[in-house]
């Protein structure tokens, strides 16, 4: 079941999870950029860098993907323009 809708600026500061909103009772969650592309990890460690470069890359030509909510806890995220941005939708339930 939808829960909710989130945008949010991908700078070049990193974001990580307490840059995003998630709903109670979210257990997945849809990620896709626009504007520009957005480099993420999920190990709640590593930065992602458009500079050496690092991090899983998702670009604005690219289907949704689709995260369990656990991982998007451990999201950290970057935008690789200034234009970039990570359009999230929180989803709940057991019919994801």
């Amino acid at each position: 079941m939808y829960l909710s809708y989130q945008r949010i600026d991908a700078t070049a500061t990193v974001k990580t999870v307490s840059d995003l909103t998630i709903p109670v009772g979210a257990t997945h969650a849809e990620l896709m950029s626009d504007g520009a592309a957005v480099l993420y990890t999920m190990d709640n460690a590593t930065d992602p860098s458009t500079a050496l470069p690092r991090g899983m890359i998702l670009r604005t030509t690219d289907p949704p993907k689709t995260f369990v909510i656990d991982d998007i806890r451990r999201i950290r995220f970057v935008g690789t323009a200034g234009t970039s941005g990570l359009n999230v939708h929180y989803f709940g339930g057991r019919d994801i």
